[in-house]
């Protein structure tokens, strides 16, 4: 297995190497639509196995941007930006500043650190969540903000935290969904600017952001019909056991 991971990562542009973008982006998508948030939590976790660990934020970035702009338009009927915006001005403020800083830092750090951040948000899904119950007021939203704020900008995640505010704070649940895909949208264009600055993406990867954008649409489509027919914490319980092997994984493949 680690011998094929080796053999993708030295050449990103072969067909087994798209076929497996495209797959890893599908299922990303399908998360994201499903449950709110989770694509780069997906695609965060493997695209770095086959490219460098800035490529393989800025294109998740990029495929999410196109993700949540979809979704947000969709629902933005149903946004309730009172809600969103004391969550939103110190996720962005925070996100920005450490997505610029995080640039200077190996790629192996990085990824090291995303296993362990990988297998936290696994054990407090699964032990906590439904012990804490956040108030969504001001103080809460800054807080939450400044921590979503460092996940989003060292690991373009921040899904999980912002749901803890805004899930409570909503309506229902098509309310939820369109609120915190507009927070992820706000957020995600401002990496991809910045990552694009950065030139985490050049013309050379237009080939596998065609074939991701595919996978995507694909994936969008397939976790909006999931949405509205499995409950969101049955399939959350998989993803995050899926999310919490993977961090593991990650962990000792380093110590290794």
């Amino acid at each position: 297995m680690l011998v094929f991971f080796i053999f993708l990562k030295e050449d990103t542009m072969s067909v087994l190497s798209i076929l497996f973008i495209m797959v890893v982006i599908l299922a990303g998508a399908c998360v994201q639509s499903a449950l709110g948030f989770g694509t780069t939590m997906i695609t965060m976790g493997f695209l770095p196995l086959i490219m460098e660990y800035s490529k393989a934020m800025g294109l998740s970035i990029f495929m999410v941007s196109i993700s949540t702009v979809y979704i947000t338009l969709k629902y933005r009927d149903s946004i309730q930006w009172g809600v969103m915006l004391p969550v939103l001005f110190p996720t962005m403020v925070i996100c920005g500043i450490v997505n610029i800083l995080s640039a200077k830092v190996s790629s192996d750090s990085m990824y090291l650190l995303l296993g362990i951040m990988f297998a936290a948000v696994s054990v407090f899904f699964f032990i906590f969540s439904n012990r804490i119950h956040v108030r969504p007021t001001a103080k809460s939203g800054t807080i939450l903000g400044i921590i979503c704020g460092v996940c989003y900008g060292l690991f373009a995640s921040g899904g999980p935290t912002a749901a803890l505010y805004l899930l409570p704070a909503t309506k229902g649940k098509k309310e939820y969904l369109a609120t915190i895909q507009a927070f992820l949208c706000l957020n995600n264009l401002m990496i991809l600017g910045i990552s694009l600055v950065l030139g985490r993406l050049e013309l050379a990867d237009l080939p596998m952001v065609g074939a991701g954008t595919a996978a995507l649409i694909a994936g969008t489509l397939l976790g909006l019909a999931i949405h509205d027919r499995i409950p969101s914490e049955v399939f959350g319980k998989v993803i995050y056991a899926f999310v919490g092997i993977g961090g593991i994984w990650i962990i000792v493949s380093h110590l290794l």
